[in-house]
């Protein structure tokens, strides 16, 4: 299983927001630069983070982009679910009566295990997580974005 695109550019994008610090913004063509997204897909992107709650978007002169208050803990399963829909290494991980060998296969408790240790990994990491890992040449990056604003 890969994650698509969207879901990386989005984890890229909350990220950089939560390095900049509550209440700082950016606009569309700022966060395409700093997650290296074309900016018309980072469109469809900033639009599933808004609905999701992720985001907060503003129109005009000030507009711009910002983390959603109280959004630094946001699990990194929660940007990659608003972007892809839920998690699932199988169709037979979806409901119980997603595949009829289900009862019976052996290979779905290893699907189950898997995606059970995949889904923690990703429920117990947040954005603030990750934006505390960011390299300092790029916070600096992110700090002269807000001071330009």
């Amino acid at each position: 299983m890969q994650l698509t695109r969207a879901a990386d550019y989005a984890v890229r994008v909350l990220t950089h927001l939560a390095v900049m610090g509550p209440g700082s913004r950016a606009s569309r063509s700022e966060l395409a630069s700093a997650a290296e997204c074309p900016e018309q897909f980072l469109s469809k992107v900033l639009q599933s983070l808004t609905k999701a709650g992720l985001v907060t978007s503003h129109r005009g002169n000030t507009g711009g982009f910002e983390l959603a208050r109280g959004r630094r803990a946001a699990s990194i399963l929660e940007v990659v679910e608003a972007i892809e829909g839920p998690v699932r290494l199988n169709v037979c991980l979806g409901s119980e009566n997603a595949c009829t060998r289900q009862s019976w296969c052996p290979g779905h408790p290893v699907w189950a295990e898997a995606q059970s240790a995949m889904t923690e990994v990703l429920q117990k990491t947040t954005i603030s997580d990750l934006a505390q890992r960011m390299p300092a040449p790029a916070i600096a990056a992110a700090e002269h974005l807000v001071s330009v604003n």
